[in-house]
């Protein structure tokens, strides 16, 4: 899995994975914990 990654309180909690082409300020992220649970 890819994304750009989102940062809170210097902690890695997420990452965008898609954007609207129409709408670049909306998109979808998925939760660390699920990349990680997904990898093994």
């Amino acid at each position: 899995m890819s994304g750009s990654p989102i940062i809170q309180n210097g902690k890695l909690v997420d990452a965008v994975t898609h954007v609207f082409v129409n709408d670049p300020t909306r998109g979808y992220g998925i939760f660390i914990d699920n990349m990680l649970d997904a990898a093994g």
